[in-house]
C-alpha cells in the first residue's frame, strides 16, 4: 500500500469516527483519577506512545499519522474520552500532556490544546 493510500485510509477512518459523534461509552465522567487530574479529550486526536513520536508528528499531517499508526506508535483518541493526566511526566513542554486511558496499559502524549478539565465547556 502506498503512503497516499495509507494517509487516505487514516483520514477516512478519522472522518468516520468524527461523523459518528461521541459515544456514550466514551463520555467523560468519574474514572477514579482524582478531581485535579481528571481530563476529557476535546476533538478526535492522534495520541503518541512516546514524547519523541509526539514531536515527530508535528506539524500534523495524515501521512505521518498513518505511518506511526501502522507501527502501533500512534492511537486515535475520540472526542469526549475521559482520561487521567500523568502529573510527573518528566518533560518540560507545556504544549504536550501525558494521559492514561481508563482501561489502558500505556500512557499517551496528546496536545494540551486537545484536553480540558472534566465538566468544562
Amino acid at each position: 500500500m502506498t503512503f497516499s493510500r495509507i494517509a487516505a485510509a487514516t483520514l477516512a477512518a478519522l472522518t468516520l469516527a468524527c461523523a459518528a459523534g461521541s459515544s456514550t461509552a466514551f463520555a467523560a465522567g468519574p474514572i477514579g483519577c482524582g478531581k485535579a487530574d481528571a481530563l476529557q479529550i476535546r476533538g478526535d486526536v492522534p495520541a503518541a506512545i512516546s514524547f519523541d513520536v509526539y514531536r515527530q508528528l508535528r506539524p500534523l499531517n495524515a501521512q505521518r499519522i498513518a505511518l506511526f499508526q501502522s507501527a502501533g506508535e500512534v492511537k486515535h483518541l475520540p472526542d469526549g474520552l475521559a482520561v487521567c493526566e500523568v502529573a510527573d511526566d518528566g518533560v518540560d513542554d507545556p504544549s504536550a500532556v501525558l494521559v492514561e486511558l481508563p482501561h489502558g496499559k500505556n500512557a499517551w502524549w496528546v496536545s494540551a490544546a486537545n484536553v480540558q478539565d472534566v465538566g468544562a465547556d
